[in-house]
């Protein structure tokens, strides 16, 4: 009796453990991500394009970043990227919830003096964001952008869908409301994009500037077992960016 006593416990023990692992199993798969920054540049800068400039490289990394695995919020006061782009605030936060995220950033009353000589006046924007969200397998994401005045740069129309584009062609692009989905389907959305072109017509230098920028995932469950296939809802226009990890810029 004795023996079948400590038989049926051990397999209770068993069975408890599995339906504990199956059920953290569920939980993983149902977990999505989120996260988001205010801003970021990788550039290096001509001679002479900023004021007594000689010619500088900065990469500042990710400011006011935030995630699923924290910090759940983030701010900075009053960014000048060496001269490049100035910002009154920038900030982001991620909620999570149960099967569900929702992502964040902002940037306030931002100018751009990197691009004066090419635009004819320092650029600005008095406010900036870009928020994402994440449930039952939708993502979903868009930006606003308020207060614009980019000089000869271009003109934005009162409604921009998605990876709308200007710029001087050979020395700057920007682009607003970009959308990267990935093939695990998670989208990337960025405000307001800067790249500066590296080809025979540079004349600024190289790089890019991210302002307001947010990535939110589906869970494990709902993410695509396979790359979207061509001519659904993913597509890469003429000249679209490649991130080198599978994303594609996505229209609609």
């Amino acid at each position: 009796m004795r023996t079948t006593l400590l038989r049926a416990g051990s397999l209770a023990g068993v069975t408890a453990a599995l339906l504990a692992a199956s059920a953290g199993v569920s939980d993983a798969d149902d977990a999505v991500a989120g996260s988001a920054f205010g801003a970021s540049a990788t550039v290096s800068v001509l001679p002479g394009v900023l004021t007594d400039s000689k010619g500088i490289t900065v990469e500042t990394g990710q400011l006011a970043a935030s995630s699923s695995t924290g910090p759940a919020s983030a701010s900075v006061a009053d960014v000048p990227l060496k001269g490049l782009v100035t910002a009154k605030a920038i900030s982001s936060s991620v909620v999570d919830g149960a099967g569900t995220v929702a992502a964040k950033a902002s940037v306030a009353e931002a100018t751009l003096p990197l691009l004066a000589p090419v635009a004819g006046r320092v650029p600005s924007i008095r406010l900036i964001s870009a928020r994402c969200a994440s449930a039952d397998g939708h993502v979903t994401g868009s930006s606003d952008l308020a207060g614009v005045n980019l000089g000869r740069l271009g003109t934005l129309p009162a409604t921009t869908g998605p990876n709308q584009r200007l710029g001087i062609p050979g020395v700057a692009e920007v682009i607003v409301n970009e959308q990267l989905q990935r093939y695990d389907g998670s989208l990337e959305v960025t405000a307001l994009h800067v790249k500066l072109l590296d080809g025979d017509a540079k004349k600024l230098g190289s790089g890019d500037i991210k302002l307001a920028s947010v990535t939110c995932g589906p869970s494990k469950e709902h993410a695509p077992q396979a790359p979207p296939r061509p001519g659904q809802v993913v597509v890469v226009p003429a000249g679209a960016p490649q991130t080198g990890d599978g994303s594609l810029a996505a229209e609609g």
